[in-house]
């Protein structure tokens, strides 16, 4: 499970790497002062803000190469309603007056830009995908309450569990994360979701949810807070159980340590290997301790400790029956690493592995047909707290790292979802991305498939018995509920 540590436009605002948007509020009110000094005379009255705002209509499409299509514009805070188009690259194709777009022959992804005539410095966009891809995302059942950041599992009758997570959109006094509690359960074969457990007001993210061989799914640890209390999140220790025969929640025994933005991976013989998280928020330090979990007795252990505390990591389970642990940062405010480890099962060790070449955190990392281990995006510094779009495999064989064909777009808070074909599809992240490419590891390289339909970030994609991809929710404060469906 990922959370939104950095995003480069949030950075200025970043408590302890959860983002605080009071702060910026009241650095905001603190420079809008005017007049302010030993000086008598008057200065003039600031500028109000402008109210004009513009959207654009669709804000994300699929095109053919030289294929068109007609956007539409619409002006708020004004009766000017008139814009003037463009197309923010040189080679993204071309867009007249009445907003007809013409694609290039070249395919990529690429920005239309409206402008208000009126207030030439208030502008919006869309995002367009030129491919000639015949997959993409249609739209499916909507989740019932909105949220990113959650969690989704795919249980053993091919349903599709939807838990926690956060959305701060309904709580006015919210200023950045609300953990919920609301749990739904998502059925292909009707294209909907229900809900099964309410929202109380006490919620959760940053957490893990495991299936188990039992059939159970284990959903343990994260950030615990309440919109009717609203303040600092906590680690939590607490961990339940979700029967999918019965769906009848129970409790378990509680992890060793407070745990969030952790991992939890499941081993060959039935336990699970959670390692690492942050102790607390907001001022959270990455644990270097793991323990196991061990579904017959329902206890956690500790085992051995990784060499490097971390969270915001991955963790992978190699054919080998051996645990991945790539990257993740040591604290809010480090940049990230680019030490990885493996865990041993049968003898509870940690052992360093080969660095990454690129420091990252909020990574994906995905298990290919082959064995490797497919390492993509994520962020590599702190301080500017920047997407990548570098890409990299490790190599069991081998214990190292060597870098792969780069995405077209860089990314974090996307996901990486192994295709029955082999190829791993990679959506959205970043600021609320609509765009979707295909890894390839027979050539190392990626293309560019049909975009989603919603732009997204901190949302989760389930591969389906039926070879399409759920792809649910998403956002960074505000959640979204919208669900769509890859083919």
């Amino acid at each position: 499970m990922q959370y939104l540590r950095t995003l480069g436009r949030f950075r200025s605002f970043t408590n302890s790497g959860f983002h605080r948007i009071a702060t910026a509020l009241a650095i905001a009110a603190a420079f809008g002062l005017w007049g302010c000094g030993g000086s008598s005379t008057s200065s003039p009255a600031p500028t109000p803000p402008s109210l004009i705002s513009v959207t654009v209509t669709p804000d994300s499409v699929t095109v053919l190469p030289d294929g068109t299509q007609a956007f539409t514009a619409k002006i708020t805070g004004t009766t000017n309603t008139a814009v003037t188009w463009s197309v923010e690259e040189s080679s993204g194709g071309t867009i007249d007056s009445a907003g007809l777009y013409t694609a290039p022959v070249a395919g990529g992804f690429y920005q239309v830009v409206a402008t208000s005539v009126e207030e030439t410095t208030v502008t919006a966009s869309a995002t367009v995908t030129v491919t000639t891809s015949s997959s993409g995302f249609t739209p499916t059942g909507s989740l019932n309450v909105a949220r990113g950041l959650h969690t989704a599992t795919l249980l053993p009758d091919n349903k599709v569990l939807v838990a926690y997570g956060s959305n701060s959109s309904a709580y006015t006094n919210a200023t950045g994360y609300v953990g919920l509690s609301s749990i739904e359960v998502y059925d292909a074969g009707t294209g909907t979701f229900t809900e099964i457990v309410g929202d109380s007001g006490v919620g959760i993210f940053g957490h893990t949810a495991t299936l188990l061989q039992n059939g159970k799914v284990l959903l343990a640890g994260g950030f615990l807070n309440s919109v009717w209390d609203y303040g600092p999140s906590t680690s939590d220790n607490g961990a339940g159980l979700y029967d999918s025969a019965t769906g009848v929640f129970s409790g378990t025994g509680n992890m060793t340590a407070n745990r969030g933005g952790h991992t939890a991976t499941l081993l060959a013989d039935g336990k699970v290997l959670i390692a690492g998280g942050a102790d607390q928020d907001l001022t959270g330090t990455g644990l270097a301790s793991a323990e196991l979990y061990d579904p017959s007795t329902g206890t956690f252990t500790q085992t051995g400790s990784m060499a490097v505390g971390r969270f915001l990591h991955t963790a992978t389970l190699l054919q080998n029956g051996k645990v991945l642990i790539v990257g993740g940062a040591l604290t809010s405010t480090a940049d990230p690493v680019a030490t990885a480890e493996v865990y041993d099962p049968a003898t509870g060790v940690f052992t360093m592995t080969d660095a990454m070449k690129t420091a990252r955190e909020q990574h994906t990392a995905t298990l290919l047909a082959d064995g490797r281990v497919l390492i993509v995006g994520g962020t590599t510094s702190t301080g500017t707290g920047d997407p990548t779009a570098t890409v990299e495999v490790y190599d069991p064989s081998t214990g190292s790292f060597s870098v792969t064909g780069s995405m077209a777009e860089a990314r974090i808070l996307h996901t990486a979802t192994l295709l029955s074909s082999g190829k791993v599809l990679v959506a959205g992240g970043g600021n609320q991305n609509s765009t979707a490419e295909v890894y390839d590891p027979a050539t190392g390289s990626f293309s560019i498939t049909g975009g989603m339909e919603t732009g997204r970030s901190g949302h989760t994609a389930t591969l389906l018995p039926n070879a399409s991809v759920l792809v649910a929710g998403g956002g960074i404060f505000a959640g979204l509920a919208s669900a769509e469906l890859y083919q």
